[in-house]
């Protein structure tokens, strides 16, 4: 994946996305598929922002069915069908349990009613998919096996428990990014560290953006038929910079946090559990009626989240705060006494902006954006050539960059036929047998590196291993762990300047290797991965330490 500015001023593109988180990703992948030329462009890192916070469950939508919304239902059982289907070493079954309460709509009754209709709408969910990918049948249990599947819970009023199965990203940057391997080797010039600055206008027609090399200042000038911003939070902003009274889309925020534990409370179930709370919002303190979190088993450690509150700030300055995740360790040593969490093992902070569907009033729930929003300006404001994208969820960002794309294609009166990405598997997800794959590898593998290193590389790149392992028979030193106790080896990080875009070290330690999804990385394994990148960017000792400085930074919050 090369970033060749000269293309930028040469081409005429069909479509500019602006944007490059999971949802850019997804359309840049389907308009290339669609046969079209396209842009992408991302002011930091590719899936680094509102994309970069994640509980990495990809569910089938069975909260829905409280609302009866079956359709929704319905797209998410089929989108997680298909992440299984195209990225088979990212993404994997997880069993999932939820205490049961009274008679009422937390009641065993009513769940086991849920559950069933839930495996009645998806009763055709394992239908051509890999064995190791099965999604089982939901059940209700006992509250004696509830107790001994999750005895962390000290709360006394369950009657029992439901179980049900989702699916879990192993990596949900190297989702995203798979989704930019795949746009980019079939022919769209993407780029992250690119900030759009102003819109190109052809009268009431947008033709295109003029944006700016973060990292050298240069500025360039990109023509496209159509621009579609896929920004997140930071839509409304995008957009302000069309000189044309654009209706604004108002979007009102939350903020957003996982955190991730290095400790393994839940070894083989995320537990749903819920609360009554009350938490911060500036001086004062507003009764929250109940919050659902799932404490959730990945790698070595545990995710627990999602935390939303209301966000009145802006989205630039957006970062956690130390007495959010104090209120987070308080409420759940309400919840689970017996574990006596302690600000030292939280190892990891992830957090995000997302939209709400509505403002919040006291004593209301934070309501999440319930549905994507694909927003015309032609309707709006009169202005050709612009749409934007406001997606809510990983699951579903491929089904919505699908109807984005037939949108654009009616818009560009091209032939609007589908291409269904549905079925085509994503970079290093044209295995076949997953297990299979994996046996055979490691077996045609063991000369060259240990079996745990291998492991976690064919669950990180699937079959696109191999390209790791050609670094390696090339440099053979590249085989060493970056540090005595890194997982990670050179050949990665090496790997990923060459071949996936990496620019920083943040992109390499945060999103394109496992070396510190989980834990800030010790200062000498920062080091010899700083060290390994400068060798391929030309990196001077100052640039070296500012690197290492900016990452560090990452795992603080305010």
């Amino acid at each position: 994946m090369k970033r060749n500015l000269q293309n930028l001023q040469d081409k005429q593109y069909d479509l500019l996305i602006i944007g490059g988180g999971m949802y850019g990703s997804a359309l840049a992948w389907e308009a290339v598929s669609r046969g079209l030329k396209v842009a992408l462009v991302e002011k930091t890192d590719f899936a680094a922002e509102t994309s970069g916070n994640s509980l990495k469950i990809i569910h089938g939508g069975l909260r829905y069915l409280q609302t009866m919304d079956i359709m929704r239902t319905i797209e998410s059982i089929r989108e997680r069908k298909t992440m299984l289907k195209i990225a088979p070493h990212l993404i994997h079954p997880l069993p999932c349990i939820m205490p049961t309460y009274g008679l009422t709509m937390k009641s065993k009754h009513v769940m086991f009613a849920g559950l069933l209709l839930n495996d009645i709408i998806s009763c055709a969910r394992n239908f051509g998919n890999d064995p190791q990918k099965r999604i089982g049948n939901g059940r209700v249990i006992s509250r004696r096996a509830c107790a001994v599947e999750i005895p962390v819970l000290m709360d006394s009023n369950y009657t029992g428990a439901a179980v049900w199965y989702d699916a879990q990203a192993y990596n949900t940057e190297r989702l995203a990014l798979s989704f930019i391997l795949a746009a980019a080797n079939n022919g769209a010039d993407v780029f992250n560290y690119m900030k759009a600055i102003s819109f190109l206008k052809n009268e009431s027609c947008v033709c295109g953006a003029r944006v700016r090399d973060v990292l050298t200042g240069g500025e360039y000038e990109i023509r496209a038929k159509m621009v579609v911003t896929t920004a997140g939070p930071w839509t409304n902003k995008i957009t302000g910079l069309v000189d044309s009274g654009v209706a604004p889309q108002k979007f009102i925020l939350s903020k957003a946090m996982n955190i991730v534990l290095k400790r393994k409370i839940t070894t083989k179930y995320a537990i749903g559990i819920s609360s009554n709370i009350e938490f911060r919002d500036g001086k004062q303190y507003r009764r929250k009626k109940r919050r659902l979190l799932f404490v959730t088993p990945w790698r070595d450690y545990t995710i627990i989240g999602t935390s939303h509150l209301p966000y009145n700030g802006d989205a630039d300055s957006f970062k956690v705060k130390e007495s959010d995740v104090q209120d987070l360790l308080a409420e759940l040593n309400m919840l689970m006494p017996e574990l006596h969490l302690q600000r030292s093992d939280v190892t990891c902070i992830h957090g995000g902006v997302l939209p709400l569907a509505k403002e919040p009033t006291p004593g209301d729930d934070v309501q999440l954006l319930p549905h994507y929003r694909i927003v015309d300006y032609t309707k709006t404001s009169q202005l050709e050539g612009l749409l934007s994208v406001v997606g809510v969820k990983y699951t579903t960002a491929r089904d919505v960059a699908e109807k984005t794309m037939n949108l654009v294609m009616s818009k560009l009166h091209n032939d609007t036929r589908l291409f269904s990405t549905r079925q085509k598997p994503l970079p290093g997800g044209d295995m076949g047998d997953y297990r299979s794959f994996i046996a055979d590898s490691l077996n045609a593998n063991r000369d060259i590196l240990p079996e745990a290193v291998l492991t976690r590389l064919l669950y990180n790149y699937g079959t696109l291993y191999k390209q790791v392992i050609a670094c390696i028979k090339e440099q053979p030193e590249l085989a060493q762990p970056l540090a005595k106790d890194s997982a990670v080896i050179k050949a990665e990080v090496v790997h990923a300047v060459r071949e996936e875009g990496a620019l920083k070290l943040a992109d390499v330690v945060l999103r394109r290797t496992d070396l510190g999804s989980g834990e800030c990385p010790a200062d000498d394994c920062l080091q010899a991965c700083a060290d390994l990148m400068a060798g391929e960017l030309g990196w001077n000792r100052e640039r070296i330490n500012i690197e290492i400085n900016q990452v560090k930074e990452k795992y603080k919050p305010v």
